[in-house]
């Protein structure tokens, strides 16, 4: 076991919230209340915080999400409330918890679970707006027809299961022309509607897929990251030592590490999850391109968001449904009619903020009482205080509070675990056991959810 230097003086010191005085560049002007902008709401599925402006991972080459970041607000500590596509994406286009959509298993959906209930679009729709979505928004889309890697072997990582069976958790270069994949399909069926006449201000959401696996890309995306100089993520040996069982078994789960590594496929893995970063970053950089080329480019608020992030073995763990930063942290930036420079906002925000931030701009009102709120202020004002601790909650019971300077984590069975992440970003000094913390994490549970009876 490592020694550990632990900051005696954090025992001490009361719980801070992701707060204020974080916001760096100038503060941005609102559109005029009478002006209803447009909306250009691009996700991106299992994102995380590898781009050139997050600088997650020190090769990433994604030079459109770097050119939307120079002239947006960037919420580098955005947070999902879900760390599965399935529950984060209704949360995120809802304003609401997890607790208040009712929706947290892969097989469950919004609508199923709430019928009659809008979600944007529909608030969108009501308030005057013609709204459009192509690709992965929310959970329930059609991926189409796509390209797959040739060659005698069909899988790269054919050893590898997951609960979707063989191939699942796999990546590949492709042959042939980009218009094959489909989100070169879901890209041009926004840039159609952005060139289409309007009689309304438009909403318009495209949800890429393919930085979620199979990681199914162009073979030159590939070359962009030659295998032999990648750089992988670097856990210590004992990583997981001071976790308790229910961490563990979770960043264990489908014993993918060690498939991963025993084929010796963790640089493979990487340049392909790089790969599929810049070949969505591709995507994004036609949509915004035909977006600045259009007569819409003075009124269009963009979006753009991940609904979760991503794990590529640290702490051991491969993909995501974790509730540690790499699963949790997520890009997500808006950018107003007209900005020109970036405001970097180190503020807390969860992803439940961002319908109340769209409805507030767009003066649309929501169809219910939402749990997050709305960015406006922050975004308007970037050096204002703002103490709102983020909870992200997994499997309808296991939840995790983010703060500025902590990271708490409750599991069902009662485990829980402590990260200082100023002074341990990557979170690998679990303080939960140690003596003197026990003040910090009673203050963070006033944040948690009830416990199951």
């Amino acid at each position: 076991m490592r020694r550990r230097t632990l900051l005696q003086a954090a025992a001490s010191t009361a719980v801070v919230g992701c707060g204020g005085g974080g916001g760096q560049g100038a503060e941005v002007n609102a559109p005029p209340a009478a002006v209803k902008p447009n909306v250009l709401m691009i996700a991106i599925d299992d994102l995380n915080d590898w781009t050139g402006y997050l600088t997650g991972h020190p090769q990433v080459k994604t030079p459109h999400l770097d050119a939307l970041a120079a002239r947006s607000t960037v919420f580098e500590r955005a947070y999902c409330n879900s760390p599965t596509c399935s529950a984060s994406r209704p949360s995120a286009l809802t304003g609401l918890s997890i607790q208040s959509t009712g929706v947290w298993a892969e097989d469950q959906t919004f609508h199923e679970v709430n019928p009659g209930k809008d979600m944007l679009w529909g608030m969108m729709t009501k308030g005057g707006y013609e709204s459009t979505l192509f690709g992965k928004v929310n959970h329930q889309f059609s991926l189409g027809p796509q390209p797959m890697p040739t060659g005698t072997q069909p899988f790269a990582n054919r050893q590898c299961f997951s609960s979707k069976g063989p191939g699942a958790f796999d990546w590949g270069p492709t042959q042939g022309d980009d218009s094959e994949h489909p989100d070169y399909r879901f890209a041009q069926q926004g840039i159609d509607t952005i060139n289409a006449p309007h009689t309304k201000p438009f909403f318009l959401a495209v949800g890429f897929v393919r930085t979620h696996v199979g990681w199914y890309v162009p073979q030159r995306f590939f070359d962009m990251y030659p295998k032999d100089q990648i750089y992988i993520p670097q856990p210590p040996d004992d990583d997981l030592n001071d976790l308790g069982p229910t961490g563990k078994a979770i960043a264990e789960q489908w014993d993918f590490h060690n498939c991963i590594t025993r084929q010796g496929l963790w640089a493979d893995a990487v340049q392909a999850y790089l790969a599929s970063i810049s070949w969505v970053d591709s995507q994004v950089g036609r949509l915004i391109n035909a977006l600045n080329n259009s007569p819409h480019a003075n009124n269009t608020m963009i979006v753009l968001w991940s609904d979760n992030g991503f794990h590529l073995g640290q702490k051991f763990h491969w993909m995501k449904q974790a509730l540690w930063e790499e699963s949790t942290r997520v890009p997500f930036l808006i950018s107003l009619p007209k900005q020109t420079s970036s405001v970097r906002q180190s503020a807390c925000v969860s992803l439940r903020d961002m319908t109340p931030t769209i409805l507030d701009y767009c003066q649309v009102a929501p169809s219910y009482s939402m749990d997050g709120v709305s960015l406006r202020p922050l975004i308007e004002s970037p050096t204002q205080a703002w103490n709102r601790p983020v909870l992200t909650t997994h499997n309808e019971f296991d939840n995790a509070i983010r703060t500025e300077r902590w990271r708490y984590i409750r599991y069902e069975n009662g485990e829980r675990e402590l990260y200082d992440v100023q002074a341990d970003s990557a979170e690998h000094n679990n303080l939960a056991g140690l003596a003197g913390y026990e003040a910090i994490m009673a203050d963070l549970e006033r944040y948690m959810p009830p416990r199951r009876a």
